[in-house]
């Protein structure tokens, strides 16, 4: 994915936790809101509690590419944060995968 539909300022990301709109999966926690551009953003969280550097980095590139493969479905105008819960350590790919469609979905970005 280019680097210019990544959220990467944190004053973007306070705007986006600020809004408060949330949706809840096993797997993932989704947090959105809309913005004024004509792309959308994402960004992916794996706090410690998932795992050690290793476990988070292989579990953010795994959301990234469920991102990645959905993106085309994505509507234009979103800020999307991903926040990682530690069951998906043990999920494979299709499940991530699922989980991040579900999200979408619930939020109405898909």
């Amino acid at each position: 994915m280019k680097r210019k539909f990544h959220l990467t300022h944190a004053r973007d990301i306070q705007r986006v936790k600020s809004k408060n709109q949330t949706v809840y999966h096993r797997l993932l926690i989704l947090v959105y809101a809309q913005n004024e551009l004509d792309i959308s953003r994402t960004a992916v969280v794996a706090s410690k509690k998932v795992g050690n550097a290793v476990v988070r980095n292989r579990v953010r590139r795994r959301i990234w590419a469920g991102v990645d493969e959905l993106w085309p479905e994505i509507k234009p105008g979103w800020d999307l944060i991903f926040y990682s819960r530690s069951a998906i350590v043990d999920a494979d790919y299709s499940e991530i995968l699922i989980a991040v469609k579900h999200l979408l979905g619930q939020a109405g970005v898909i």
